[in-house]
Formats: structure tokens, sequence, C-alpha cells
């Protein structure tokens, strides 16, 4: 009967299309981009201080300690970074390259968890070596490796264990489902299942159990598939407390999933929480405090962003016209792996610009990138407006702050755009310089004989 009545709360959600974030008005897309050019990214400091804060808010019910992670393969680059670090946030970690980027940025190790999905020996070795303690394991081998590298440093350090709760997810990418990549099942016949991995925990020395760790999806509309997922790990901790008295959670990871706008309304995060925040406050009465951690990526940074492009050409034909424009897919890969809707907005930055437009009217406007491939056509947002595009006009392109600028790729020999930060005092400043066809050449090994 309690999951019907949230089935109906979901069902019953006031779904918001939020307004753009237009933080940098066009005088100073024009200034910038007669500065650096186009393509170019612009980042809003004050938004992403904005979003951590709106996320920790919409868990302000929750009765015990609540903290947000980001997770940074959404976008590391070190200005963002550094403006996380200031808030005292966690950082949710995969890669060596990332511990690297952290511990350049003097994140504090007390502030980081490690989640591999390769779970190597030396990799772990690396990691405890750094400082960290808080480890997510995935696999019994990779258990037995944290083991062994704990062992030979002497270090015993917190082991939480990543679930796979195996519940239906409706969402643009869904992370849990049977047989899945990531995470273990609660119970199996095999030696990879939380049973195992707790049961091995608990009989050595070697690691500290922490607690468990999920990741349901991303774009997440339907919040019913939380309420199964804590509903499973109460089972198995009731469980678990059964054979091990002393067996204790402190640590209780949800991951993220909290929608982004691109083209469809969606939910604030209040109304998200609002719907499973109770059954996690049921957790703490049934099985004592623990610290709710609250992991997002795409949330926090991805309506921090813009990318600039500059209008290069149009094509006409019966009631058809092509936009094309200097971006391309190289640099919102999303556009084309995911069908990515972006919010795009044409722009006259100057005057003295030599504009090309066309009185004519068009049903089908289509926007399309530098690339020579078929699929560097950008998807229209429902929020899109690209009346007016000519030649030597801007396009802006919205809430790309996640998962852009770390697929950024070289095809066609292209170079990284530059990155400029608005940051909270108001002023611009370069925090990546564009890269040159030099550099590429370079890196690509145009210098060895």
């Amino acid at each position: 009967m309690v999951e019907n009545s949230q089935i109906q709360l979901v069902e019953n959600l006031n779904l918001t299309t939020p307004a753009l974030n237009r933080f940098a008005k066009p005088d100073d897309i024009n200034r910038l981009v007669r500065q650096y050019g186009t393509p170019l990214y612009l980042v809003d400091e004050n938004t992403l201080h904005k979003k951590v804060k709106e996320l920790h808010d919409a868990f302000i019910k929750f009765n015990g300690h609540a903290k947000i992670a980001y997770s940074i393969k959404a976008n590391f680059s070190p200005a963002i970074l550094r403006a996380f670090i200031s808030d005292g946030i966690t950082f949710d970690l995969t890669s060596i390259g990332e511990l690297h980027f952290m511990t350049q940025c003097k994140a504090d190790p007390a502030n980081i968890i490690y989640t591999s999905v390769t779970e190597e020996y030396e990799e772990y070795v690396e990691v405890l070596q750094s400082g960290v303690r808080r480890i997510v394991v995935s696999s019994f081998n990779g258990m037995t490796n944290l083991s062994r590298a704990a062992a030979g440093l002497g270090i015993k350090p917190l082991t939480l264990i990543r679930i796979n709760p195996e519940v239906g997810v409706k969402a643009e990418i869904r992370a849990s489902y049977k047989n899945g990549k990531f995470g273990v099942p609660f119970n199996g016949g095999t030696f990879d299942s939380a049973y195992q991995l707790v049961k091995y925990i608990m009989r050595n020395d070697l690691l500290k159990f922490e607690g468990f760790h999920f990741h349901l999806g991303s774009q997440i509309l339907d919040f019913t598939c939380y309420l199964h997922a804590i509903d499973r790990i109460d089972a198995f901790i009731t469980k678990m407390k059964k054979e091990y008295s002393n067996f204790q959670v402190n640590t209780l990871d949800i991951g993220g999933g909290t929608p982004v706008f691109y083209s469809e309304p969606i939910p604030k995060p209040t109304q998200m929480a609002a719907n499973y925040i109770s059954r996690l406050n049921d957790l703490v009465k049934t099985h004592g405090q623990f610290e709710l951690m609250i992991e997002s990526g795409r949330f926090l940074v991805a309506e921090s962003s813009i990318l600039v492009s500059k209008i290069v050409n149009t094509k006409e034909y019966n009631d058809h016209k092509i936009v094309i424009v200097d971006a391309g897919y190289h640099l919102l890969l999303d556009a084309a792996l995911l069908k990515q809707e972006y919010p795009q907005e044409i722009l006259t930055l100057s005057k003295n610009e030599h504009i090309i437009s066309s009185t004519n009217q068009f049903k089908n406007t289509h926007l399309a990138g530098r690339l020579c491939d078929t699929y560097d056509v950008f998807p229209l947002s429902k929020a899109s407006d690209l009346k007016d595009a000519g030649v030597g006009k801007y396009v802006s392109f919205y809430n790309v702050g996640a998962y852009s600028i770390v697929f950024n790729m070289p095809f066609h020999c292209q170079t990284k755009p530059p990155i400029v930060m608005k940051a909270c005092n108001g002023d611009f400043k370069l925090v990546r310089k564009g890269g040159s066809y030099e550099q590429l050449f370079i890196e690509e090994g145009g210098d060895m004989s």
C-alpha cells in the first residue's frame, strides 16, 4: 500500500521548464569571442556553488548527516574542481588520472571516495599511498586486491560494497539491471555477491566494512526505483545483522540520477528527494545512524556551462535550412551518442560582423557541425530558437557542463577550445588555453623520427 502511494506521488510531480542560464551578457560574449575566438566554453562559478546548495537542501529532512559527492568524470576541469573543493564536498574518483588531478588541486584525501572499475592491485597501492581511505569495491577479485595492497602498507581502509540492486529503472542511462557491469547482486551462487563480500570483510582483519554504494542511472524521472533499491538494502542489512551482531552501516551512497533540463520539463531535487527520504529515515530508525552520500556529476555541472560557436555556412532548399557551425560533436559528443537535445539560441554579437541571412521562412531548420560525418548534426531542444540564423551570427549551446569537455577529441585534427570561467566576483578569466595544431602534431608523435 505504501509503495502504491509513492507511485502516485511520482505521477503527480509538478514538472518545470527552468530558465536557461544566460550568465554571460551579449557584450561579454562579444568581447570574449573577439579575444579567444570560437568555439569557446564559458563556465559560471556561481552556478556550481548554487547547485551544490540546491542538492544539499533537498535532503534537509534526512535524520542524519547528508553529504554531497561530485563524480568528477562529468567534468574534471581543475577550475571546477577547485570551486567544489572550496564547498567542502566529497569527490568520487574512478581512475589514477582523476586522483592525480585532485592531488594537484590540493584536495583533502579525507574528502575522496575511490570507486574503481578495474580494481587492480597496483592501482589500490597508489590510491592508499595518496592518503585516500574510503574505497568502493565491486568484485571479489577487486576486494582481495585491495586486501593485499592494504596489508602490504599496513593500512585498514574503510570499504564500501557497490551493490547492483537489479531493480527496474526508467532513465536516459540505466546503471542497474540484471547481470549488469557495475556492482554485485545481493546474493548469488558465486563469490561476486554482496553476501560473500561482507562475509570476507567480517571474517578477516584486513578491511573495515563501511557501508554500501549504488547508482541507478542518469536523468531519472520515476523515483520509485530508489524505493525498491532501499527496500532491498533494508532486507539485506537485516539479514547480515542476524549473522553478525556487530554489523553496522556507517555510509550509504545512493548515487546520482537527479535530472537536468535539456528539452523536457523536469522535477526539482526537492521533489525527487521527497519521494524516498522518509524511507531513508526508516533505515536510520531501524538500523542506526549512517552518513548519507548523494553522489552527482551531471546535475552539479551541466547548467554551469555554455558553448559558443559561430555560424560559418548555411544551405537552403525547399523548406529546409542547414545551419553549419564551427563546433561539432567532438565538443558535444552526447549529441551523437545519446541524441542529447541541448537548448540553443542565436546571438548577434556585433554589428561589424559580416552577416548573411535570409528573409525566407523555413519549416525545418537543421543545426550541423563542421565534421565530415553523418552523425554531426545537433538535435534541437524544445527550448531551441534558431530563427534568423545567418552566417556571421553565433549559437549558444546551453547546459553543456557535463560530459562535454571530458569527451573532447581531435577528430579531423581539431584542437581543444579555450575555457573561460566567470568568477563569483563577476570577472571572466581564462582557465584553459586553447590548443594549437602544432601542439596536437607533437602529441600525435609528429616530432618523433
